[in-house]
């Protein structure tokens, strides 16, 4: 499934060696606040069929939690469901601190 081009956030123009903040992801991308206060999901919350544009990993990176754009199984610590998609490849999407 394609996301909508209106509202999906392009990857950035230049190439980013560390991770990103956390605030600019949120101001980007507005992960979904479920009840309770949390973003995370936990594996088997996620409904059948999810589109992964709305859809970022956290990652458990030696100790450091970052997020990469879409489904991914190793690392993986959690889920968090955005408003808005992420546009074009995942790998072209920097990571994220959480």
């Amino acid at each position: 499934m394609t996301p909508n081009l209106d509202t999906a956030v392009a990857p950035p123009k230049r190439c980013y060696r560390r991770p990103r903040r956390w605030e600019t992801f949120e101001k980007l991308f507005e992960p979904i606040e479920r009840d309770g206060g949390t973003v995370l999901w936990y594996p088997g919350e996620v409904g059948p069929d999810p589109d992964p544009h709305d859809w970022w990993t956290v990652l458990d990176c030696d100790g450091r939690l970052l997020l990469a754009a879409g489904f991914h199984f190793v690392n993986r610590f959690a889920f968090i469901r955005c408003a808005r998609p992420w546009g074009g490849e995942p790998n072209d999407h920097p990571e994220y601190l959480y």
